[in-house]
C-alpha cells in the first residue's frame, strides 16, 4: 500500500479552498459591479423616460391649446355669419344649429326634473343599499389586509434568502 503524504493533500486542500475563496470574492465583486453599473443604466434610462414623458406632456399641452384655439376661431366666426354662411361651410354651420337646439331641449327636460318632487326611498331598500356597502367595505378590507401579509410575508422571505446568501458567502470566504 502506497502511503499518503498528508502534509502535501493538506497543502492541496488549502490551496483549493484558497482558490475557491478568491474565485467567490471576484464573483462576488462582479457581480456587485454589474448590479451598480446596471443601477445607473436603470437610473439613466428612468431619467430619460421622464424626460421624453415631460416632452411629451408639453407637446400635448401645446396641441391643446391649438384645438383651443382652432374651437375659438370657428366659434367667433360661426357668431359673426350665423345666418350668412359660405356654402362651404353650411352643412357644418346646420349641424352646430342642430347640437345647439338638442342641447336646450335637453336641458328644458333638466329642468322639469328639478321641478318634479323628490321620489322617496323606503327603509327597507335604504337598508338593503347600507348592508350591500357594507359588504363591499368589509370585501375591500379583507383584500387589503391580505394583501399587507403577503407583503410582510414576501419581505420576511427575501430577508431570510439575503441572510443565507451572506452568510454562505461570509463562510467560504473564511475557509
Amino acid at each position: 500500500m502506497s502511503s499518503i503524504d498528508f502534509e502535501s493533500l493538506k497543502k492541496k486542500v488549502t490551496e483549493t479552498f484558497g482558490t475557491v475563496a478568491e474565485k467567490t470574492k471576484s464573483f462576488a465583486r462582479d457581480v456587485a459591479d454589474k448590479s451598480s453599473d446596471a443601477a445607473k443604466n436603470v437610473a439613466g434610462k428612468a431619467g430619460d423616460a421622464a424626460k421624453k414623458a415631460k416632452l411629451n406632456v408639453e407637446i400635448a399641452s401645446a396641441r391643446n391649446g391649438i384645438k383651443d384655439k382652432y374651437t375659438e376661431l370657428g366659434k367667433l366666426y360661426y357668431e359673426k355669419y350665423a345666418g350668412n354662411t359660405d356654402p362651404e361651410f353650411a352643412e357644418t354651420t346646420s349641424a352646430i344649429e342642430a347640437a345647439l337646439a338638442l342641447i336646450e331641449a335637453k336641458q328644458a327636460q333638466i329642468e322639469a326634473l328639478e321641478e318634479e318632487p323628490a321620489v322617496e326611498i323606503s327603509e327597507e331598500e335604504t337598508t338593503e343599499a347600507e348592508a350591500v356597502v357594507d359588504e363591499v367595505e368589509n370585501t375591500v378590507e379583507a383584500a387589503a389586509d391580505q394583501a399587507v401579509q403577503m407583503a410582510e410575508e414576501a419581505a420576511q422571505a427575501a430577508q431570510k434568502v439575503f441572510d443565507e446568501t451572506v452568510d454562505t458567502v461570509e463562510k467560504n470566504t473564511k475557509e
